[in-house]
């Protein structure tokens, strides 16, 4: 190979033409010529001629003064698409799916300038002619304008060679190429004819290098096995290794993840952009940069944004204001969350705005996106292009925090080729509306390939023609199957295929395909004196095979590597020492603070851990919303019908008064009545939905009713009331869905429930996890509280559930002394148990306010199988490690 760069390097000396496959190679050699000219202790030089085969096209085109001519690549895609669409419109061929359909048709119109080749004589198939119309009207139209199909610029430089218009090079000289276009062909014979010098730089005239052979069990121990041969390599100090994918497009994403992993661990929780020990010669789309998809994400905001939208504005760095009002905008997420609901009108979002000074920069910012999705006025779209840029402008795109490198030449490359993109459309679309621009805009951004620029790390990763002419120190040949080398024959559908293999077309045909791949193993095979071919072994439950043209001097075996590198493996291992330390109490709860609800012990007795994370430090599990009305909702929406219900009726007696109308249209009053309140506050479901809900909970509530009829009499003294009370050092604050009083002037307490399990054992627990009744009961001992029950609330389910202090107080509820764990817990009489129930609630206060903060669950399926902080304690993991069932 060193042969080969300073036969190069002589030749641009000389001034010869070098033309190479890709820009890859390009800049290789550019780069290996400035440093000859240092090493030789030039200061100043002339520019060689070495250009892509490519970039010399668009330079000669220049020189011409045609570059305006030219169409680029998105105004092609936008002209095949708005003729297939003009033509298939109210056809059959409508349902095509027209970006696709286009696609192909384009590289057919390419292959066919290429090689000059008309199919007006030919048989065609009724594709085939479907296809040669939209290319006649392409052509008509391209003609009527003067512009340059890409396709047609190899033969237009050609004609300017041969007519005079551009200087014939004296010398030209072709690297990496390892199949000549037709274009390439008509240059060399330019060249020839005008006496100068061709020459195809061989590159597979070395010596082959030691080559072993592996196979992997499946794809991703073959990149993890590459990328930790890659790090061995790394730790020896090698400064040259190359990894060649063929597949490098679908597997682009996994071989970033695995490499960062084992090659570059600690970048990937760096925060800044630093040089990388590897490099992908692949770029990711623009539009999956994290500043351009939220430019195209504000820019899609319309009329109605849903909770994912929403959190997208509230959390992303891009909007103005998002570091001064950080905290603010975390706190009205979590606010907005709780209304559970899974879409918003805009509109209302600016009008909850009203009066938040903490939130004055958002609500500017939600008020501009609401005049920017009222924009219906049509314009070209270099006009849209311009409303977009200072759209994102008012909204403070990029935001207030520093750029990192990645981030400013992604802004770079959104301005100088996403919106450029659209501008270019001006001279071909007729005014177009907002959605439709921003349809072309997510488009452009998807298809513009985003290559982060910096300096090439010792590891490169490169697909298979990007390769070309490359050298390494070490080099892996990967995914070298049977269906990747020779890889399978993709005739264009709309070029009949005994021309494409007349012709020998790109994929035309298997004997094309199996030369392509002899032609590129051969180059590789010279490409490095360190090589090794490697395959999976199946995929998903399919079994693959190796490629039959692996060469056959390759030995099979296994490659050394390095230890797993990535931080789990490394933690696992014990590689990273952790210091341990065992602390199980925070602060104690300052005096001026020792308030709570009753869901505070509840949590404590569950588990300390939970209380203190959710009472102490305010962290909790963001609330998510469903499809429809979700179960919470429900919840809600029933305990405001129960209590208007028994604010109407207030006792026993009158629901026996009422005979079957009356009953029902009582129970749809109140349930209209509740409905209407509830969500005269929040952004109402669907008028169906709220009708299905109603006829629910009406049948639901007549079924309670008779349960409620068929007990001794009761008065309802309270419903929905709010009391506070003192439990050790807290004041507990705690709403009681109910307070019954009895004929004889005794207490019930009762609690709703909606859900499956109601337990009333969780009334007699140590910890006591059932905390709320308890709590009323102890404050209430004089006022002679009798039981504590659970009303169940479900569909064939209804039923009362808890404890009395007599037996048939009332129809189904035990009376106390029944429960086993009375007996344990030696409790003889109802105040015993009064007892019990303070003791247990002052202890759990005591442990709170004391800041007592272990995590010990008091059952890891109650406890923790609903649990939203499972992910921060860890319990999960610890109950495996100590081999229990989590």
């Amino acid at each position: 190979m060193a042969d080969y760069i300073d036969n190069v390097m002589t030749s641009a000396a000389d001034g010869a033409l070098i033309l190479t496959v890709n820009k890859r190679l390009f800049r290789h050699l550019r780069e290996q010529f400035d440093q000859q000219m240092i090493a030789a202790g030039k200061k100043v030089w002339s520019t060689p001629q070495i250009f892509s085969f490519e970039g010399w096209l668009s330079r000669c085109l220049d020189e011409l003064g045609d570059s305006w001519r030219l169409i680029n690549s998105h105004q092609q895609q936008w002209l095949w698409e708005q003729e297939i669409e003009k033509a298939s419109r109210g056809t059959k061929l409508e349902l095509l799916q027209v970006p696709k359909t286009a696609e192909k048709a384009i590289q057919a119109h390419r292959l066919l300038s290429e090689y000059n080749i008309s199919l007006d004589d030919e048989f065609l198939t009724e594709d085939q002619r479907v296809f040669r119309n939209w290319q006649s009207h392409y052509h008509t139209l391209c003609s009527k304008r003067e512009w340059l199909d890409p396709g047609e610029l190899p033969r237009y430089i050609c004609t300017a060679l041969t007519d005079g218009r551009l200087d014939i090079p004296r010398s030209l000289l072709l690297i990496g190429f390892d199949q000549l276009s037709p274009g390439l062909q008509q240059l060399m014979s330019i060249v020839t004819a005008a006496g100068g010098a061709c020459h195809e730089v061989a590159l597979h005239t070395g010596e082959k290098g030691e080559m072993l052979r592996f196979a992997a069990a499946d794809s991703r121990e073959e990149i993890e096995t590459a990328a930790r041969w890659a790090r061995r390599l790394l730790d020896e100090k090698a400064t040259s290794i190359g990894i060649i994918v063929p597949d490098l497009q679908l597997r682009r994403r996994q071989i970033e993840q695995i490499f960062r992993q084992q090659i570059d661990p600690q970048a990937t929780v760096a925060l800044h952009d630093e040089e990388t020990l590897f490099g992908l010669s692949l770029g990711a789309p623009l539009a999956e940069q994290g500043v351009v998809y939220a430019a195209l994400e504000f820019l899609g905001i319309g009329q109605r944004l849903t909770m994912e939208q929403i959190s997208f504005l509230l959390r992303t760095p891009y909007l103005g204001g998002a570091e001064t009002e950080g905290d603010s905008r975390a706190l009205f997420e979590q606010k907005l969350r709780r209304f559970r609901q899974q879409s918003f009108k805009l509109s209302w979002l600016v009008s909850l705005m009203a009066g938040k000074t903490e939130l004055a920069i958002f609500a500017v910012i939600l008020e501009q996106l609401q005049t920017a999705s009222l924009q219906t006025v049509q314009a070209l779209p270099g006009v849209w292009a311009e409303r977009f840029a200072n759209h994102l402008h008012a909204l403070g795109w990029p935001g207030e925090r520093a750029q990192a490198s990645s981030e400013y030449q992604a802004i770079t490359v959104w301005q100088e080729k996403g919106l450029a993109a659209l501008v270019a459309l001006d001279s071909l679309q007729q005014p177009i509306g907002r959605s439709r621009a921003l349809q072309l805009l997510r488009r452009n951004c998807q298809e513009i390939e985003f290559q982060l620029e910096s300096a090439p790390g010792p590891v490169q990763v490169v697909g298979l023609l990007e390769s070309s002419g490359l050298s390494f120190d070490h080099l892996w040949v990967m995914g070298v199957g049977d269906t990747i080398l020779p890889a399978r024959p993709q005739p264009n559908p709309f070029i009949p295929l005994k021309i494409q293999q007349q012709y020998d077309m790109p994929h035309a045909s298997t004997e094309r395909e199996l030369q392509f791949a002899e032609q590129v193993l051969a180059r590789l095979q010279v490409a490095s004196p360190d090589i090794i071919f490697s395959y999976p072994g199946k995929e998903g439950d399919t079994p693959l095979r190796p490629s039959p043209l692996i060469p056959a001097a390759a030995v099979s075996g296994r490659p050394e590597i390095a230890p797993p590198h990535d931080i789990v493996a490394l933690l696992a291992e014990g590689r990273l020492t952790l210091e341990e330390i065992a602390d199980y109490c925070g602060p104690a709860v300052p005096e001026e603070q020792v308030e709570g609800g009753s869901k505070l012990l509840q949590d404590q007795a569950h588990c300390p851990f939970r209380a203190f994370v959710r009472h102490r430090l305010k962290g909790e599990q963001l609330a998510t919303s469903t499809p429809g009305i979700d179960p919470l909702t429900r919840g809600d929406l029933l305990h405001l019908v129960l209590e208007k219900l028994w604010q109407q009726l207030q006792n026993q007696s009158k629901l026996l008064e009422l005979d079957e109308q009356q009953r029902t249209r009582l129970i749809e009053t109140q349930v209209a009545a509740a409905i209407d309140s509830y969500y005269s506050t929040r952004t109402s479901p669907a008028l169906q939905l709220l009708c299905l809900e109603a006829e629910r909970m009406a049948i639901l509530l007549n079924e309670w009713l008779d349960k409620e009829a068929e007990r001794e009499f009761f008065r309802v003294a309270e419903t929905e009331q709010l009391h506070v009370e003192q439990v050790g050092p807290l004041r507990i604050r705690l709403k009681v869905d109910r307070i019954d009083e009895l004929a004889d002037g005794r207490r019930i307490v009762i609690d709703y429930k909606t859900g499956h399990k109601i337990d009333p054992k969780d009334f007699l627990t140590q910890p006591l996890i059932e905390p709320q009744l308890p709590v009323y009961a102890v404050a209430d001992a004089g006022k002679e509280t009798a039981g504590v029950v659970f009303a169940r609330l479900r569909r064939t389910e209804c039923k009362f559930a808890g404890m009395t202090c007599d037996p048939g107080m009332m129809k189904g509820v035990k009376e106390f002394s029944k429960y086993e764990q009375v007996q344990e817990l030696e409790i003889d009489s109802w105040d015993d148990l009064i007892s019990f129930w303070q003791g247990e609630l002052i202890q759990l206060a005591t442990d709170f306010a004391a800041g007592k903060a272990e995590v010990r669950p008091y059952d890891t399926k109650k406890s923790c199988e609903y649990c939203d902080l499972v992910g921060l304690c860890r319990i999960a993991e610890v109950n495996r490690n100590l081999g229990e069932d989590s």
